[in-house]
């Protein structure tokens, strides 16, 4: 093998690793290039950038268009397929609250009167010092007459929360959760929090102006 030879392969494994690196680094740009929605030339661009000059852009893009687009499709396509069931509720409101004996009392005597199978909407996580409450503007200020204002770090006020159903398997499956996150990214949607309410069931909490934008790109995945 001659010299040219040699410096030929190095440049065409040096590009590929790159490559590699930076897409299954970023799920956005893993899943945008499934979709093919990426400028891989300026794709392209932005590698050459971090590689300061070693890797030459014509060798960047060739591996970048080599790259098993298909294999990436059909893992985006496996995770949507497991969704079971959305459903969206709008007018949601998250209050962070300074934990105390006085404030688990007083939550203990409101949620005593919540009507669950009605579809109201009432959780509570704690730690030692803090407690979060969602909770729906139905009973939002009942729940605020019950505490102190003192008590009350945060309200995030004008949330919705998109219910994502699955298969009790999904503890399981590496990537899902991340290609959940990914596709609501590449939809500019910002996830306020993300929690989980028992096997194959999760909850995301996004702004109310994003809600129909989140739940058409979560409907879409599923249907792939």
């Amino acid at each position: 093998m001659t010299n040219l030879d040699m410096n030929t392969t190095d440049l065409t494994q040096n590009a590929t690793t790159l490559v590699r690196l930076a897409i299954e680094r970023d799920g956005v740009i893993r899943n945008a290039l499934a979709r093919g929605i990426v400028n891989t030339r300026a794709l392209a661009r932005d590698i050459e950038m971090t590689a300061n000059g070693k890797v030459s852009f014509d060798a960047i893009l060739s591996a970048i268009r080599r790259y098993p687009v298909n294999e990436a499709y059909e893992k985006r396509k496996s995770s949507g397929n497991r969704i079971m069931k959305l459903s969206l509720r709008n007018r949601i409101t998250v209050v962070s609250l300074k934990n105390s004996n006085d404030l688990q009392k007083a939550i203990l005597r409101f949620s005593s009167d919540m009507n669950f199978a009605a579809g109201e909407t009432f959780r509570l996580v704690t730690n030692m010092d803090n407690a979060s409450v969602t909770i729906d503007s139905k009973n939002l200020s009942r729940f605020e007459s019950f505490i102190s204002s003192s008590q009350v770090n945060r309200k995030l006020e004008g949330l919705a929360e998109i219910l994502v159903e699955m298969p009790i398997e999904i503890e399981t499956a590496p990537g899902l959760l991340s290609t959940i996150v990914t596709e609501l990214a590449i939809n500019d949607v910002a996830i306020r929090q993300f929690n989980t309410i028992g096997p194959g069931r999760m909850i995301i909490l996004v702004d109310e102006f994003d809600a129909t934008k989140a739940f058409d790109a979560l409907e879409k995945l599923s249907k792939l």
